[in-house]
């Protein structure tokens, strides 16, 4: 078997890409880990409320009803811990799979999109981090509008093929190709970096459409700053 240098060289190039993660991907897996976190303290939350509630009304029957005897607090103890268990280990949001992201609210599409993709990172060619990278982080620049967009509007409707349907289709579709297939024929690898990018560059757009308010709000304060104060030397009160 003879070694192809510049083969070996490309998956060398290929697992280094792969592997070292760059800012843009520690930062949403810092994300990523701090909704974790909040998911967790949400379920601590609940796990808390029902045992002081269980334990409230064992001492509330003890006190007004009858005393709880030996086997009657075994019972309600038993009974605290498993949904006290139950409210704990029960996620308050789960994982989506790309069958449910073009289902999931436009609140929270560009948040499960981020942690789905973060979860395909490294079934893809390393070659397309770049690409992975700016889709990245045009998800995080998109979620504050997306969460005050109206669901009907043209653009939700883009965002959520975009996002929701488009994205999960390519890379669905790459890695449905065999392993086999896709090493002998490296033009399968470009085209799925070539969608990316574009999948990258739609997002741009999006960016630049929805924050068009925000960008004339903020040309026009500029505007009536230089009006007002920057013909004095000096501001009157």
């Amino acid at each position: 078997m003879v070694l192809d240098p510049d083969r070996a060289l490309e998956r060398a190039e290929d697992f280094l890409r792969r592997h070292m993660k760059s800012r843009a991907t520690r930062e949403a897996e810092k994300r990523a880990r701090q909704r974790a976190m909040a998911d967790f303290g949400r379920r601590f939350g609940r796990a808390s409320m029902v045992t002081g509630a269980s334990a409230a009304g064992v001492l509330g029957y003890g006190l007004a009803v009858a005393p709880v005897g030996a086997t009657g607090l075994i019972a309600a103890t038993a009974a605290t811990i498993v949904a006290a268990g139950a409210a704990l280990f029960w996620p308050s949001r789960r994982p989506q799979g790309s069958a449910a992201l073009s289902m999931v609210s436009l609140g929270t599409l560009t948040l499960e999109a981020e942690e789905w993709l973060l979860r395909q990172r490294n079934l893809l060619p390393g070659r397309a981090a770049p690409s992975i990278d700016a889709i990245l982080v045009r998800l995080h620049d998109l979620q504050p509008y997306m969460a005050k967009l109206d669901p009907n509007a043209p653009l939700a409707g883009e965002a959520r093929r975009l996002i929701g349907e488009h994205l999960p289709r390519l890379v669905n579709s790459y890695l449905g190709v065999p392993a086999t297939s896709r090493e002998a024929n490296p033009e399968i690898g470009k085209r799925l970096i070539g969608g990316l990018g574009i999948v990258a560059g739609e997002l741009q757009r999006l960016c630049e459409q929805l924050s068009r308010d925000e960008m004339l709000s903020f040309e026009t304060q500029g505007r009536f700053l230089e009006t007002r104060y920057g013909a004095d030397d000096t501001i009157d009160n």
